[in-house]
């Protein structure tokens, strides 16, 4: 026991004897250089540079000795650790810095909202990725979490990252981050989040960034904890092979013509259920683009909004100058049912679209529906109902209109049938509610002022019959709606606009050019 305690006295008397020591100097990888020494803040001053951006003379003077004064009363070292305690002036380097390949690490707290300035202008973003999006701030989205170049507009490469890379509070994260001239990538604890975007500049969006610059650690409100602070400089040279390189790699990839914009919350707050953007990109500033709701298929019951057949659309759509808009929506599950709120939600997107079409540059006055399966029967559905038939939601966006201009549904449900989905959906047996199923039947609806419908169903689907299609067709004939019934020889029940047996994308395309993108 004697013993025991002697052994544990001295482990305390040597952790105590360790903590008192200073942390070992940061070891930088090969070719890098350490900006933090993990010592002391030499080499770093306070400055917030929109506090100043306005001011000259005597007053910009002052400020900047009052931020440099306030840098030590809320920035400290601690254990190897530059630490900001959530307010004063920004972190920023002595040193200006051009092309780079530059790496950090970071700790912070919940509701965090920080960033990494480059050249001195904003950002590399750094969220609290738990936060939700809200539709009353459609481009504040911190639940597609961090290394964004945030301050970039809306929409345009490099906004939001590609992925949700961040680690769960309490942990340390990482960038890399590359930057040559005006082109920007960011690694996230070894993951891609922003690929070859160009950084704008916030500061002048008409003029590229400067091209030297201090690096700032932006303070907001939150402590966060910086370490392992290393840069190295990138050579002409290597600026030019790297950049070579990926100007040939954007050749067999779309990200120089469509942008997809992950996670767009469309419903009222408190929905999980999103929407993916596909928007061409290098639009004029006056241009107003068409738009489409894509809604994907999985017998009501399952289903994605970025599966391979909506992302065909979507691309297929933004290459020929439509905002595609895939969506999910309410699904039914084995103790719930979804109706009428999948049909509810398909309409809430055609009004967030209206609602959104200055910000998205989208024509309000032409928007069409394209869907599978059961996507393809609530596209018929949202098509062929208005508010006279009790199915338009009240909210959100209740002052916008519901309808659509055209409809492509794809081997959909013209009339809903007993089926084990049809009953996860609906609740309730066709001989128990006859009326229900009625009205959740496209066929039922359909009378002369509805828009324009091209209907593609293969021969060889085995899941829903070709009959389901014909009977559309036959409703929409009898009530003197414009249609085209395309039976698609040997196509299965699941097909995209390229299926193997035809290309669908001139017939597709020509069907919504002629219906959404009127002639001038």
């Amino acid at each position: 026991m004697i013993r025991s305690f002697t052994h544990a006295a001295i482990f305390g008397i040597l952790v105590l004897s360790l903590a008192g020591l200073p942390a070992a100097e940061p070891t930088p990888p090969a070719g890098f250089r350490a900006l933090f020494n993990g010592k002391d803040l030499a080499g770093w001053y306070g400055l917030n540079p929109h506090s100043v951006d306005k001011l000259t003379g005597e007053k910009l003077d002052a400020a900047l000795k009052k931020m440099r004064d306030e840098f030590p009363k809320n920035w400290r070292v601690e254990n190897g650790e530059l630490v900001n305690d959530g307010h004063g002036p920004y972190a920023t380097t002595d040193a200006e810095l051009g092309d780079i390949e530059f790496l950090i690490e970071y700790k912070t707290v919940a509701k965090a909202d920080s960033g990494v300035y480059l050249r001195g202008l904003p950002q590399v973003q750094i969220w609290d990725n738990r936060q939700p999006s809200l539709y009353t701030a459609p481009d504040r989205n911190p639940n597609r979490g961090s290394g964004g170049l945030f301050n970039n507009l809306p929409r345009t490469p490099g906004r939001d990252p590609l992925v949700v890379a961040d680690k769960p509070f309490g942990e340390w994260n990482s960038f890399r981050i590359r930057q040559i001239g005006v082109r920007t990538w960011v690694w996230l604890n070894e993951k891609l989040v922003v690929d070859d975007a160009v950084m704008q500049n916030y500061a002048a969006r008409d003029k590229p960034l400067p091209a030297k610059g201090p690096i700032h650690l932006q303070t907001h409100g939150g402590e966060i904890r910086w370490r392992n602070i290393f840069v190295r400089d990138i050579s002409s040279d290597e600026a030019a092979k790297t950049l070579a390189e990926a100007d040939a790699a954007l050749k067999t990839t779309l990200a120089d013509k469509v942008l997809i914009e992950r996670g767009v919350r469309y419903l009222a707050d408190g929905r999980d259920e999103k929407a993916d953007l596909y928007v061409p990109l290098n639009r004029a500033a006056n241009v107003r683009s068409p738009a489409v709701v894509i809604i994907h298929g999985g017998g009501w019951t399952g289903g994605k909004r970025d599966a391979a057949r909506e992302l065909n659309i979507g691309t297929t759509l933004a290459l020929n100058g439509y905002v595609g808009m895939s969506i999910d929506y309410l699904l039914a599950t084995d103790t719930e049912s979804s109706w009428p709120q999948n049909i509810h939600d398909c309409k809430t997107a055609v009004r967030w679209l209206r609602a959104n079409a200055n910000r998205l540059q989208i024509d309000p006055d032409h928007i069409g529906v394209i869907g599978g399966s059961a996507g393809g029967h609530l596209t018929s559905l949202l098509a062929l109902t208005g508010p006279a038939d009790g199915l338009d939601p009240a909210a959100p966006w209740g002052e916008f209109s519901c309808a659509v201009q055209c409809a492509v549904p794809m081997y959909g449900a013209g009339e809903v049938r007993d089926s084990k989905s049809a009953k996860a959906m609906l609740g309730k047996t066709r001989e128990e509610a006859s009326g229900l199923y009625k009205l959740a039947s496209p066929i039922t609806h359909a009378d002369a002022k509805d828009p324009p419908f091209l209907i593609l169903h293969g021969t060889a689907d085995k899941t829903v019959p070709v009959e389901q299609s014909e009977i559309l067709a036959a409703a929409l004939k009898k009530a003197g709606v414009e249609h085209e019934l395309v039976l698609v020889p040997d196509a299965p029940h699941t097909f995209d606009l390229q299926p193997k047996q035809q290309d669908l994308r001139p017939l597709v395309l020509g069907f919504f050019d002629k219906h959404l993108k009127p002639k001038k």
